[in-house]
């Protein structure tokens, strides 16, 4: 399960985001963010592990590595289920998951987006499922795990569907794939994120609405510093 700083999506937050007044950057991909981008330290600094920071011409922007990860991944996730461009890593062995009747109900519901996502899973029957091959974007990740969680999520969200449910799945998938508090990063990895993250349409908010960076200004610094 993931920490409970994420708890369950609201809905409204995933097809409404959140008040455009606290939006630090524009909420649309490119526009004015490649700016910022050039602006910014080539050198970034890992803080406690939660933390991303480098300097930019204002001050020191401070990123959330899960948070940015997590919208990231959601992006990527819901473009692939929207143009069917999901591929699938087959796992060596196939793994089998069983789910107490109240969880399969959840689970059956979404087999069809799981499908569409590039999970390649049988129903065996019973409750049983056989796991041949999980999408590629998760490769590494425990795939029984990343199941139990993404039906545990759908059981307590039984009145989402349509592109609501799209927009659920594939938060989901995004929470329990990201990077997570702790690992630390290389530099390039860092990079990596901060570059991908502003070629997001929504840099400020993760899909349920939580803030991803902020900037503490240079003025602010200088005060502080006397």
């Amino acid at each position: 399960m993931f920490p409970d700083d994420y708890g369950n999506a609201d809905t409204d937050l995933l097809t409404n985001g959140t008040p455009q007044s606290q939006d630090l950057f524009p909420d649309s991909a490119g526009t004015d963010n490649g700016s910022l981008l050039v602006e910014k330290s080539p050198v970034h600094y890992q803080y406690k592990g939660q933390y991303i920071m480098t300097a930019v011409k204002s001050g020191l922007m401070i990123i959330d590595q899960k948070r940015a990860d997590i919208r990231i991944r959601y992006e990527r996730f819901m473009e692939q289920m929207q143009q069917h461009q999901s591929s699938t890593q087959r796992l060596l062995f196939p793994e089998v998951i069983q789910f107490a009747p109240s969880e399969n109900v959840a689970m059956q519901r979404l087999m069809p987006e799981l499908a569409n996502m590039g999970f390649d899973i049988t129903d065996i029957g019973g409750g049983s499922y056989a796991v041949g091959g999980v999408p590629a974007d998760v490769e590494g990740t425990d795939p029984i795990t990343l199941l139990r969680n993404m039906v545990t999520d759908a059981s307590e969200q039984v009145t989402v569907s349509g592109e609501a449910l799209h927009s659920s799945v594939a938060l989901s998938m995004a929470r329990n794939t990201a990077v997570d508090y702790g690992q630390v990063l290389s530099n390039e990895e860092m990079e990596h994120i901060v570059n991908q993250l502003f070629a997001c349409s929504n840099v400020n908010y993760t899909p349920d609405g939580r803030a991803i960076l902020c900037i503490l200004p240079q003025n602010d610094i200088e005060q502080l510093l006397g």
